[in-house]
């Protein structure tokens, strides 16, 4: 097996942040971007914030985005925006999900400014002597989500779960760029329907299989299912095996919308994510609020949510590890600053990127951060 490197510790920063996009006069940060990495660059495209600066328990209208932005590493940890000529998407989009593979990054689904879901795919890729971004239009998804996680094996795309049709969904389809005329295909369905999930390809010790982690699932009654499921999709039997929850070695817990990565030779870092205990909480006031008889109740309800969300700490700052071998969940560390929900990982030159997310509900981040490994 490859050395593995999950002992080393981590050493995270914020090198640098998403700036604003042309014609705007400050970045307020983006939740739901697509990221990926492309010959040498990180992409970030589409994304949604709260642009007045208002909370959407304030009124506050959220906004789509179809902006794309180019990052590339100089030397040491300094880093460069590019301004490609193509900086645009086909269409405003916030919490699709995104893959990296060797063509470039595979984008599918999201939420658009006419829809809560979408089935368009497509991928982006870095062309280095037209310094461009070409995109490439792949076939459309069987159904339509958004909130859904995407991993993939070689040109092999997985997605999995997410919303669609408003409910949480158990469908999953892969996609085979190698084929002569790909299509997408269905596969085991998950054996629970959730959404806000995280996807990550690591080896079982014998061959690469897609993890799925955490998640949450909405339910009639508006308060949420939470989960900490850890979820392996073998692609030899097209079948799923539950794993142990995601836990620091003693206390189990739920965890979604967190990112991850593959680390060493069979191990999987679980970066932030919301555990959901104050998000429960908030539900449960929006029922209770709904089911008020007097505007005194509903006002007094009101006014303990909002102090509730005011006063939101932010998102998980925990890092966990999963050994794909021995089925086991640890605590290895914690993040110096806010988890950032809503947003993919992405490994790039054996780094950690983590692109902009959220930190507190609605609350946007400008941050890119790092983490690098290191062995002394």
């Amino acid at each position: 097996m490859a050395q593995d490197k999950s002992s080393e510790k981590i050493v995270w920063s914020v090198p640098t942040q998403i700036p604003a996009a042309p014609g705007m006069d400050m970045q307020r940060g983006l939740a739901g971007v697509f990221t990926g990495t492309s010959h040498g660059v990180l992409i970030v495209a589409g994304g949604s914030n709260f642009a007045d600066g208002a909370m959407p328990w304030q009124g506050g209208k959220k906004l789509h985005y179809d902006d794309v932005y180019v990052l590339q590493k100089a030397k040491g940890d300094s880093f460069t925006w590019l301004k490609p000529k193509t900086n645009h998407l086909l269409q405003k989009t916030a919490y699709g999900a995104s893959t990296t593979i060797a063509d470039g990054v595979v984008c599918a689904g999201g939420e658009t400014e006419e829809a809560p879901e979408s089935s368009t795919v497509f991928m982006m890729t870095w062309d280095l002597k037209k310094q461009d971004i070409v995109f490439t239009n792949l076939p459309s998804l069987p159904v339509s989500v958004a909130n859904a996680c995407m991993s993939s094996i070689g040109r092999v795309i997985y997605l999995i779960g997410g919303e669609s049709g408003g409910k949480p969904s158990a469908k999953c389809f892969t996609l085979n760029l190698a084929d002569k005329n790909p299509k997408w295909k269905a596969l085991a369905a998950l054996p629970v329907a959730m959404s806000h999930s995280v996807a990550v390809t690591q080896s079982n010790g014998k061959y690469p299989c897609v993890y799925v982690i955490g998640g949450r699932s909405s339910t009639a009654s508006g308060i949420s299912a939470l989960h900490g499921y850890t979820f392996c999709y073998d692609p030899l039997y097209n079948k799923w095996i539950r794993l142990g929850n995601v836990s620091d070695g003693k206390l189990l817990t739920n965890i979604s919308a967190a990112t991850a990565v593959a680390c060493g030779a069979h191990n999987i870092l679980l970066i932030g994510g919301d555990k959901g205990t104050i998000f429960h909480q908030i539900e449960t006031y929006n029922s209770l609020i709904a089911k008020a008889t007097t505007d005194e109740e509903k006002q007094q309800l009101q006014d303990q949510k909002l102090a509730l969300l005011n006063n939101h700490p932010g998102f998980s700052k925990d890092v966990y590890q999963f050994n794909t071998v021995n089925y086991s969940w640890e605590k290895v560390g914690d993040l110096p600053f806010y988890g950032q929900v809503t947003t993919t990982a992405v490994k790039w030159n054996n780094e950690i990127f983590i692109p902009g997310g959220e930190i507190k509900p609605g609350i946007r981040t400008t941050a890119i951060s790092m983490g690098k490994f290191n062995s002394k």
